[in-house]
Order: C-alpha cells, then structure tokens, then sequence
C-alpha cells in the first residue's frame, strides 16, 4: 500500500474510567475542537497539515481544561 500525502494526528491515552474516552471527546466538542475516541481510552484529533502556531495556541487552551485537573 502506498499513501499519498501528508498526515497529522494528535493521540492522548487516558487512564481507563469510568465513561472512558467518550466523555472528554464530547467535553471537547462543547469547547469547540473536534476529537473522536478510539477503543475506550485513546482520544484522536486529526489537525490540518496546514495548522499554524496560532491555531495550536487556540486549541491548546481549549484541551488542556478537559484533560488536566487541577
């Protein structure tokens, strides 16, 4: 199999809870960025190749509340 182009991805695995990856997916959703859980504990995100540095600052501040507690 050959792939054409270029791809970016951003892969967090989580500790296994309860509600798992579904209930961060759905937490960043309401935050505006798009995120998807794969098996139970792992949340993807596939960002353009064409991000800027600007636009990971964005979603930064966006993921972090989800995923960190302080």
């Amino acid at each position: 199999m050959r792939m054409l182009g270029r791809v970016s991805m951003m892969v967090v695995e989580i500790k296994p809870e309860p509600g798992g990856a579904r209930r961060f997916c759905e937490a960043l959703q309401e935050n505006g960025t798009l995120a998807k859980e794969s098996h139970r504990n792992i949340i993807r995100c596939a960002p353009p190749l064409v991000i800027t540095q600007e636009d990971v600052d964005w979603a930064f501040e966006r993921i972090r509340p989800v995923l960190v507690r302080d």
